[in-house]
């Protein structure tokens, strides 16, 4: 992977220390009817962490409302430990997020998506997202989050929790699943060989992520 110095292209810097890429937001954005998409390619045998500096705050929406794509392409041989700050979806936003990963056969991906439905005493706004993952051009998984589908947020869906956080793994089987029992807002998805996906619901994002190290240590 090549990054050189410090990438600003508003709304977003792109900051890289020699290990770890940093995404930094540069603006009150997602907002209105903005379309942002964030493409990182991993070269062979690169071994990288990406982490942002602070969430995303997902505002109100006008017209076709907003849009997030990020699009990871990890080659044979690499690492990539990608966990963001979360993503906060406000009252008055309409947000479609799209995360596609392409990971070669041979490459290790450990993903981290954590959603906020809302800030304190607030309502989320309308969302859907999908995580669409193909290794080696095959098809292995494709989940999405959508408070358009009636019952969302009843007991067949988050039940009244306001975070949902995703954790993908991809490759070699070095880790093990955590030991503690699942409970009823946890699960953890075999979807293919060589790809697991752990999901879990909270009432705080540390709450969820405490049940994504239980389930699926990184």
């Amino acid at each position: 992977m090549r990054v050189d110095g410090t990438l600003c292209t508003a709304p977003l810097w792109v900051r890289w220390d020699g290990a770890t890429l940093w995404i930094v937001g540069s603006g009150a954005s997602p907002a209105g009817e903005d379309h942002i998409r964030l493409r990182v390619d991993v070269g062979p045998d690169v071994t990288v962490s990406v982490r942002s500096v602070a969430a995303t705050v997902v505002y109100a929406a006008r017209g076709a409302g907003t849009r997030w794509e990020t699009e990871l392409t990890v080659a044979d041989g690499a690492c990539v430990d990608w966990r963001l700050e979360p993503m906060i979806i406000t009252g008055r936003a309409r947000h479609d997020a799209m995360t596609t990963v392409h990971a070669s056969a041979t490459a290790t991906v450990s993903l981290d998506e954590v959603l906020v439905l809302g800030r304190a005493g607030e309502d989320a706004g309308a969302l859907r997202t999908t995580l669409d993952v193909r290794v080696g051009d095959m098809p292995t998984l494709l989940t999405s989050v959508d408070t358009s589908i009636a019952g969302w947020s009843g007991p067949a869906g988050v039940d009244g929790d306001t975070v949902v956080a995703n954790r993908l793994h991809l490759g070699a089987d070095e880790t093990t699943s955590g030991t503690h029992a699942l409970d009823r807002r946890a699960a953890l998805l075999q979807p293919a060989p060589g790809c697991r996906l752990a999901v879990a619901t909270a009432r705080d994002v540390a709450d969820a992520r405490q049940s994504l190290d239980a389930i699926l240590p990184v």
